[in-house]
């Protein structure tokens, strides 16, 4: 009896081709129109619109408005007992292309550090100014939306020694902090106005993992009269989403 079982038959093939296709998907820095991904497949745009539906239906690729595809959740939830080992700043492109794309404003990801948060990724606006912030520059725990963010939900003797801190350097208002600190957990985002740089204004959002532990901190800034950061705003509503969906790839099932 043979044990090298052949398997040949359309049905191997046609796997074989959607795996091709998830993993073009999943290599690209940027969610794919379905011409793109044609043509990274080498397959024609109707026979690959059968393939993109199912995967679409089943949860294993999203789709925006721009009917351009990345990598759903359910694809990515097969790896959770791994995601630990998830690259955030991969993981979190294209949230933060997406954000950047819709919105025409600079987004940033950040991480905590030693001494607080600092950016590791940073997509920029196609605005002519350049708000100026830097990959590996350190945040502010108080004027910063990532610094905020992390005070508020990820307590601890680093981050209240740092808080403290700066607190005394900058002869601020404990009480006051603390408020915002409580209205950023109620409101599930952070925001701030002219905090470092005249006319800058920006709204943060936290990442959690499936420990519910803060990871990350979203944050996108932009122009005081331009970039409009009310609490019901499309860009407040479109930020917590991205991050909620962030979240949920790396195990969180709760809410923000």
């Amino acid at each position: 009896m043979r044990n090298d079982m052949e398997m040949n038959g359309q049905g191997i093939q046609s796997l074989e081709l959607g795996i091709n296709i998830l993993k073009k998907i999943g290599e690209a820095e940027k969610p794919l129109t379905i011409t793109e991904i044609a043509k990274l497949a080498d397959i024609s745009k109707s026979k690959l619109h059968r393939y993109l539906t199912s995967f679409w239906r089943t949860g294993f690729l999203e789709r925006d408005e721009s009917l351009r595809y990345s990598i759903g959740d359910a694809f990515i939830r097969i790896g959770l007992k791994a995601y630990q080992r998830i690259d955030i700043k991969e993981q979190a492109r294209p949230s933060l292309l997406r954000l950047k794309e819709t919105l025409n404003e600079t987004v940033a990801l950040s991480v905590w550090g030693d001494n607080g948060p600092y950016f590791i990724h940073l997509e920029e606006s196609n605005r002519q100014i350049k708000i100026g912030i830097q990959v590996g520059s350190t945040g502010s725990m108080l004027n910063t939306t990532a610094g905020q963010l992390f005070a508020a939900y990820k307590p601890g003797e680093k981050t209240e020694k740092l808080i403290q801190k700066e607190l005394e350097e900058m002869s601020a208002d404990a009480t006051v902090f603390k408020h915002t600190l409580a209205t950023i957990k109620e409101k599930g985002f952070s925001r701030t106005m002219e905090s470092l740089v005249p006319g800058v204004v920006a709204i943060g959002c936290p990442v959690f993992n499936g420990e519910n532990n803060m990871v990350a901190a979203v944050t996108i800034i932009g122009l005081l009269g331009v970039f409009d950061i009310s609490d019901d705003s499309p860009s407040v509503v479109l930020l917590k989403q991205e991050c909620l969906h962030l979240s949920r790839s790396l195990g969180f099932q709760g809410t923000f």
